[in-house]
């Protein structure tokens, strides 16, 4: 594709990229409001942990050490599907 073909094509597709970008924002805002209500409810500092293509596979402790390290406490919440 030459240079002329690539400013071409990113003019076409950036309002897409904008609202991707929008759409994902807001995602993160509201995801990050569920993982405050979980600390609340829990007292655990808890997130969403996702595959490279974006899935959803489960909850843990936020804090990296925490999780490598094994402990009893560990908090690794993995959903069904990947079970399977």
């Amino acid at each position: 594709m030459t240079n002329k073909e690539k400013k071409l094509w990113t003019a076409r597709l950036r309002p897409f990229w904008k609202l991707r970008d929008k759409a994902h924002d807001k995602f993160r805002k509201r995801e990050m409001e569920i993982e405050k209500l979980m600390k609340k409810a829990t007292g655990e500092d808890l997130e969403f942990f996702y595959t490279d293509e974006g899935a959803c596979v489960g909850i843990g402790h936020s804090d990296v050490e925490r999780r490598s390290s094994k402990k009893e406490d560990y908090f690794p919440l993995v959903h069904d599907i990947w079970l399977m």
